[in-house]
């Protein structure tokens, strides 16, 4: 049992699973509360049709004529209104057209003797306008006039939404349309949530190397600046530029160009500690943010960087291979005396002279 229990969980906690799972249940229970429904309205119109069979049946094998008046659906919305006239006196003429003077129908007086006199059918929209009636003479095995049927057909009211409303078929139906759209509902949440969970983290990095963006290293670099502020521990910042990038582009191709990019990319970060800040400022231009650490000991940990990267090349897809190397601006952040731009121009000037020789470390 508790096996069962896990199972179902496990089934529901997946929203797709779920999904499925409660609208089927919900589509079954719908159907058989349809179909009940509609079971029950078999069986009155079929009540109905018999008690009309039944009346005829008497009729022909000459039983008594009674009086009767039975209303039944053929449709949504139609409706057939079955009377009969039973007639007991001796002169049945006299008595049929008395009682066909005092129904709710219209017809002339010329209608009305053709079936009380000459014993002949009528048909006509009696009833009203958007009706059909139906007339036709009862009689005896000895061709007497016993009775009359009346048969009247006729379309309901229009559908309004108050009937709507108060029909549980149509309730259900909505019900059950509504539950769907909830649940879908419920599930597309669930996707945009996701997705606007995942829209920030997306625009946030660099897709080439996953590096953060200019703003978003620039946010998060100002508030490294202000910890260092507040703690008043060390914090240096670098600029990195790839040598010759153009030469790397022309010579690769700009396939060649985006994979030294990410050989770059990567050998810097497995250069640094994971708590650094890392973020690509356009182009090959690289900056790293490293707290807690003062320009000495930022300098060997640039330099070990730099000669990784020296030790790398990158390929096109011809398999032509260059040699890769950077040069790097190294300064200190100068606590509550500068802010982020003026520490990221220092560095920038730094950047400047290294690249006077390339492939070295200014500071």
């Amino acid at each position: 049992m508790a096996g069962l229990k896990y199972q179902l969980l496990k089934l529901i906690s997946h929203p797709v699973s779920a999904f499925f799972f409660f609208g089927s249940v919900v589509f079954s229970a719908a159907l058989f509360v349809i179909y009940h429904d509609r079971q029950a309205e078999w069986d009155t119109q079929r009540h109905n049709l018999d008690s009309i069979i039944n009346i005829y049946q008497s009729y022909n094998t000459g039983g008594e004529v009674k009086d009767s008046d039975i209303r039944f659906l053929t449709g949504d919305f139609t409706q057939v209104r079955v009377r009969t006239l039973g007639f007991n006196t001796r002169d049945t003429q006299s008595e049929c057209i008395t009682h066909l003077s005092q129904l709710d129908l219209t017809f002339n007086d010329m209608t009305i003797l053709r079936l009380c006199k000459d014993k002949l059918p009528a048909m006509g929209q009696y009833a009203g306008k958007g009706t059909y009636t139906t007339i036709f003479p009862l009689m005896s095995p000895l061709d007497e006039l016993h009775g009359v049927i009346i048969r009247t057909t006729g379309v309901l009211s229009e559908p309004t939404l108050y009937k709507t409303v108060g029909s549980f078929s149509s309730l259900l139906i909505a019900a059950f349309m509504a539950l769907l759209a909830a649940m879908l509902g419920s599930v597309l949440s669930l996707f945009a949530k996701k997705y606007l969970i995942e829209l920030p983290t997306t625009a946030r990095y660099d897709d080439l190397t996953g590096y953060l963006r200019r703003d978003a290293f620039y946010h998060a670099a100002n508030k490294v600046l202000q910890i260092a502020t507040v703690t008043r521990r060390p914090t240096s910042v670098i600029l990195i530029d790839i040598d010759h990038f153009k030469n790397v582009n022309d010579t690769l191709g700009h396939d060649g160009g985006d994979d030294a990019l990410k050989t770059v990319a990567a050998i810097l970060k497995n250069s640094f500690r994971k708590e650094e800040i890392f973020g690509r400022l356009g182009g090959d231009e690289f900056a790293i943010v490293l707290p807690n650490i003062a320009l000495d000991d930022a300098y060997w940990v640039a330099e070990r960087a730099r000669v990784a990267v020296s030790n790398a090349t990158s390929a096109s897809s011809s398999g032509q291979k260059m040699k890769l190397s950077v040069s790097i601006g190294l300064v200190e952040y100068h606590i509550a005396q500068e802010d982020l731009a003026q520490v990221m121009k220092r560095a920038d000037e730094k950047l400047y002279l290294a690249k006077r020789e390339r492939n070295r470390v200014a500071l």
